[in-house]
């Protein structure tokens, strides 16, 4: 079930803290754009199809952690619960409409020996830069560093531990209309996204 995104809190600056119940373990916030099931499976399919023709080892990512990384907020031990309140009252500001992200090609990312191929698209998907800068702005106002000085490139990962390929220009662009977007708590080495809260974009004019 998904979370009503309508939070509001008063924290100021967050802090990092170790979890007080279980063994401390590493975990990641970030908000994140989800593509819908239909989406994410062809994901995985496009990934295994490419994995066979370009002879990648990694395995594909799987379809229910596809997902485009939209504003990082940090890795912690133990859920930083401050950090994750102040980005909910952030994220509850933002009032955007829902739009279209298109990604036309695959390529290789990074520029050492472990490359992810990922989904991208050259002219940029200027709607998610701009909920992007309208998250970094409202970020600030609960505390946050500014992220301007971070070049964000919108992209999802169809495989880690990758090697580098010529770009693949898709014979039928991946796309889907985005609705809402999600905080997540990302257990690091354990496979698992946890969705804290979602929130609603506005409805497009027809």
């Amino acid at each position: 079930m998904k979370n009503s995104g309508q939070l509001s809190f008063n924290l100021g600056r967050p802090r990092s803290r170790q979890s007080e119940t279980g063994p401390a373990h590493v975990e990641a916030l970030y908000f994140a754009i989800l593509p819908d099931p239909d989406t994410a499976a062809l994901s995985f399919e496009l990934a295994s199809d490419l994995r066979a023709q370009h002879g990648f080892s990694a395995k594909p990512r799987r379809s229910d952690l596809a997902h485009i990384t939209l504003y990082p907020i940090g890795t912690y031990t133990g859920l930083p619960e401050e950090a994750a309140f102040a980005a909910m009252q952030a994220a509850s500001t933002i009032r955007k409409p829902s739009f279209q992200v298109i990604f036309d090609r695959a390529v290789s990312f990074g520029n050492n020996n472990n490359r992810p191929l990922v989904l991208w698209n050259k002219e940029g998907n200027a709607e998610l830069k701009t909920l992007h800068r309208e998250l970094n702005e409202a970020m600030q106002l609960t505390g946050f560093a500014n992220d301007d000085g971070v070049k964000f490139e919108p992209h999802m990962t169809l495989l880690y531990r990758g090697h580098l390929i010529p770009e693949v220009i898709l014979e039928k662009p991946v796309t889907w209309t985005v609705r809402d977007f999600v905080l997540i708590n990302s257990l690091q080495g354990k496979g698992k996204h946890e969705h804290l809260c979602y929130w609603p974009l506005l409805r497009s004019a027809a």
